[in-house]
C-alpha cells in the first residue's frame, strides 16, 4: 500500500464490560473532530477529517497548523484528534481567519510512517515510533496507560470532565477500508451513559 492521500480511519465500537482478553491499554476519549494529517513524500502537509464521503479535506483553513508538523517525516500518514482550549463548541473557530480559542491536536496513531504503510504492525510499535519525535505545540501525544480497573479509570476520566476512554489492544494492526471505515473490536469506547459492569 502506497501513501496516496486519505484513509478511511479505523473506527471503535462500544464496550459493555465483557472481560477483555490479552494486553490492553486506556486513553482518554477526546471529544474533539477526528483527524488524519498527511505528510508527502515531497513534504506538502493536508488535513483531512474522517468522512470522505464529504471530501473533508481542512488544509487550506488550517494551513496556520502545517509548521507544527515540520518533525514528521514525509511519506507519514498520523491518525488524530482536533480539539481546542475551548472545548468541542468552539472547534469551528479553528477554521476562522480570527480565531476565538487555540488548536490542540492529540496524536495517538500512525498509519504510514517514512513512506511505509505501517498499519500491519502492533499497536505497540506504532505508539513507540510516535514516540520518537519531540512534538511541539499545538501537538502532543494522546497519553494512555494499561488497564488496570476499567470502571476505576472510567470514572476518573468522568470526574475530570472527560467524555469516557477507548480501550484498545496493543497486539492489534490498524485496519483500513476501501470503501469505508472498519470498525474494529479492538478499539472500544466507553462514553457517559454507555458503561455496564461486567
Amino acid at each position: 500500500m502506497e501513501l496516496s492521500g486519505p484513509v478511511w480511519l479505523m473506527q471503535p465500537i462500544p464496550y459493555w464490560g465483557e472481560k477483555l482478553q490479552g494486553d490492553w491499554i486506556y486513553e482518554p476519549k477526546i471529544d474533539g473532530w477526528r483527524l488524519q494529517v498527511i505528510k508527502y513524500q515531497d513534504g506538502r502537509v493536508e488535513f483531512w477529517g474522517r468522512r470522505l464521503e464529504r471530501s473533508p479535506n481542512w488544509t487550506a483553513k488550517l494551513s496556520y497548523l502545517i509548521p507544527a508538523f515540520r518533525k514528521l517525516p514525509n511519506g507519514s500518514l498520523v491518525d488524530a484528534e482536533l480539539y481546542s482550549t475551548g472545548g468541542r463548541r468552539f472547534i469551528p473557530s479553528l477554521f476562522a481567519r480570527k480565531r476565538k480559542v487555540d488548536p490542540i491536536i492529540y496524536v495517538f496513531d500512525v498509519i504510514f510512517w517514512e513512506g511505509e504503510f505501517v498499519g500491519n504492525h502492533k499497536l505497540r510499535e506504532r505508539k513507540a515510533l510516535l514516540e520518537t519525535i519531540s512534538w511541539s505545540p499545538p501537538v502532543e501525544v494522546l497519553r494512555y496507560d494499561r488497564i488496570r480497573n476499567i470502571r476505576e479509570h472510567w470514572e476518573a476520566v468522568i470526574k475530570s470532565g472527560g467524555e469516557g476512554l477507548v480501550l484498545k489492544y496493543l497486539e492489534s494492526t490498524y485496519e483500513v477500508g476501501r470503501d469505508g471505515p472498519i470498525a474494529t473490536q479492538y478499539w472500544r469506547k466507553v462514553k457517559r451513559g454507555l458503561y455496564i459492569e461486567g
